[in-house]
């Protein structure tokens, strides 16, 4: 799907849930604080992610929106790289004491 047809498709949802509240255009603007004809953008799907989420925000929304950018965490593939890295240098702190020069017992 071409990024125009997806922000069209934002544009049209947020329309709906406005609609589905009984709010209108100048109401939710009012709700959000932001401007009508930031509002109106939105509803033809021409915003800034900050307008979207003052007016997902307004609409109780905001939950569906941070859905759609889930926490992943770190992928393992991250943690094996970060947990297994070749030391550098010593750090000197592990002494070897020596024992007399006698031969192993095993």
């Amino acid at each position: 799907m071409k990024h125009e047809a997806v922000a069209e498709k934002v544009g049209q949802r947020l329309k709906q849930y406005r609609l589905n509240q009984d709010l209108t255009q100048e109401a939710l603007a009012e709700l959000a604080d932001v401007s009508l004809k930031a509002v109106k953008n939105a509803e033809s799907g021409i915003s800034t992610l900050s307008t979207y989420i003052a007016i997902m925000d307004a609409l109780g929304r905001l939950d569906q929106l941070l859905a759609a950018f889930p926490d992943e965490g770190v992928s393992p593939v991250q943690l094996l790289k970060s947990s297994t890295q070749q030391k550098q240098r010593a750090s000197g702190k592990n002494r070897i004491k020596r024992s007399d020069d006698k031969e192993l017992d095993w």
